[in-house]
């Protein structure tokens, strides 16, 4: 399995989502200051407080981002001997990665499916060994490798 590979292509996507909360970030905050030489009425307040209110929740999701960048940079150098958070697992359909959810990609002939410990999928993967199988929908899959 190709662990680090996997992992890194994961950064990158998780890089893509930090660069464009910064972009939003950046058109709220300009959408929030408003010129003080300006005559204002009471919806351009409403506007500015929205846009201030958009830029604090981008924020947010903005931190919580770049903590789980941090995360995937510690889990390069991590192993894991069980189904858990930062596990891979390579089934014979495609490569599951638990820890955080970035768009799907292709590596290999096989797709990458990331997603977050709270997924329903992650109760029906836990404590899982090699060469058991678990029913995904409406597909089973076997575990040929995880770590």
């Amino acid at each position: 399995m190709k662990r680090n590979q996997i992992i890194n292509e994961i950064i990158e996507k998780q890089k893509a989502v930090i660069q464009n909360l910064l972009a939003t970030i950046k058109e709220y905050r300009t959408a929030a200051d408003m010129d003080e030489e300006s005559t204002h009425d009471a919806e351009d307040y409403s506007h500015v407080s929205q846009a201030k209110d958009m830029q604090l929740r981008y924020e947010k999701m903005l931190a919580e981002a770049e903590q789980n960048l941090a995360f995937l940079e510690i889990e390069k150098k991590m192993s894991h001997p069980e189904i858990e958070n930062g596990a891979v697992i390579e089934t014979d359909k495609n490569i599951l990665f638990v820890g955080i959810a970035v768009p799907a990609f292709q590596l290999g002939d096989k797709d990458v499916i990331s997603f977050s410990e709270e997924a329903p999928i992650f109760g029906k993967l836990k404590g899982k060994k090699v060469g058991e199988t678990v029913k995904i929908g409406d597909k089973t899959h076997e575990i040929l490798a995880f770590g």
